[in-house]
């Protein structure tokens, strides 16, 4: 089972990519066989156009992204709280996203916060982020408040009780992946004339 990360903050060695990290050593510990990171701030993405679907020029190194999307079986998107909203690199990193490499596969929402919040962009992101790429949230999230004493920069948490939640977490994510791989499988062409949502 492959899982891919998706950090999503728009700065360099930002601390979503630290949580990035942290969790891609507990996906392992989980029964992911391989885990990648992908970091938004590395991959410089174009804002969204109608090009992509061209495949103008520009868009040349999103095919290389949508087959890794495509051969992974869930995935985690972990943006930092900016204005109480998920990232502007996560909201076009979704508007590229379709059914064919996300559609009835699991993920895992996920925030950072130098506070006390994290829950707004999760919120934000389960109400607009799988309508046409049609993935598939888990109920449970993780919100990394007080990040910069919750983990160190060689990824240990301070919190014995946090630390624990997550790798429960990364456990459950494994299991709804394992359920879920006949649904991708059977479901995803059957669902083409729908998959523009009501």
């Amino acid at each position: 089972m492959k899982l891919t990360i998706i950090s999503a903050s728009q700065r360099a060695q930002s601390k979503s990519l630290l949580a990035s990290q942290y969790k891609a050593c507990k996906a392992k510990k989980s029964g992911f066989s391989e885990v990648e990171v992908l970091d938004l701030h590395e991959l410089q993405l174009p804002l969204w156009n109608e090009g992509v679907w061209q495949g103008a020029e520009e868009w040349s190194h999103w095919s290389e992204i949508a087959e890794k999307l495509k051969a992974s079986d869930a995935f985690v998107l972990v943006t930092p709280e900016w204005h109480g909203m998920a990232t502007p690199a996560l909201k076009n990193f979704l508007l590229l996203t379709t059914d064919n490499e996300m559609a009835h596969k699991p993920a895992l929402l996920s925030s950072t916060s130098a506070g006390n919040n994290g829950v707004y962009p999760i919120s934000e992101l389960r109400m607009t982020g799988s309508k046409n790429n049609h993935v598939n949230y888990i109920p449970d999230q993780l919100i990394f408040r007080h990040i910069d004493s919750l983990l160190t920069s060689d990824l240990k948490c301070g919190d014995q009780e946090f630390d624990a939640r997550v790798d429960y977490t990364m456990q459950l994510l494994f299991a709804y992946a394992t359920a879920l791989a006949p649904v991708h499988r059977d479901m995803l062409e059957v669902g083409k004339p729908f998959k523009w949502g009501m």
